[in-house]
């Protein structure tokens, strides 16, 4: 099964995923893929907000913010578990800004991304994603722009692969 938990940025959606990965796992294996790459004091806090968050839930944390079918090279690790991959936004930034991609087209990023999760899902039971709706805003230099155009796109694919989508 596949699940999209989606809405505004510090909405609940990160509380309401992780609540959803151990009803679906039910006692077995919970894996949280974390895709945030912490920039800064804000980016540090924030992953340590997440860690907290989860500290006593059982998940075993890898973290991966991009390139998952490289970096996850041991996929046996997946075999029947439940994942939960946090968060969609943050794959897409680091998706963009990825060495040989900054050149890339949108669609080229978004096939890319789609892969990915099309492969993470066929080697877990379970896979709950977390990802972000942006506002658009004329005023947002082209960069934000395109990323938050990406994130639409991603958004809307992984709308049509999953099982069950939620809104917070």
């Amino acid at each position: 099964m596949i699940a999209l938990i989606i809405g505004k940025p510090d909405s609940g959606k990160s509380k309401r995923a992780e609540a959803l990965t151990a009803e679906l796992a039910q006692e077995g294996q919970k894996i949280y893929l974390a895709t945030m790459i912490p920039y800064g004091k804000e980016g540090e806090a924030r992953v340590k907000k997440h860690r907290l968050m989860r500290a006593d839930s059982g998940f075993l944390t890898i973290e991966c913010p991009y390139d998952l079918k490289m970096r996850l090279k041991d996929d046996a690790i997946f075999q029947g578990t439940t994942c939960l991959l946090e968060c969609i936004s943050n794959l897409v930034a680091n998706e963009m800004h990825a060495d040989g991609r900054k050149a890339c087209k949108d669609e080229g990023i978004v096939d890319h991304i789609l892969d990915e999760i099309a492969w993470l899902a066929q080697k877990c039971r379970h896979l709950v994603l977390v990802g972000n709706e942006f506002d658009k805003e004329p005023s947002f230099d082209e960069e934000t722009t395109r990323y938050i155009r990406l994130n639409h796109l991603v958004n809307e694919r992984i709308r049509a692969l999953s099982d069950c989508v939620e809104t917070i």
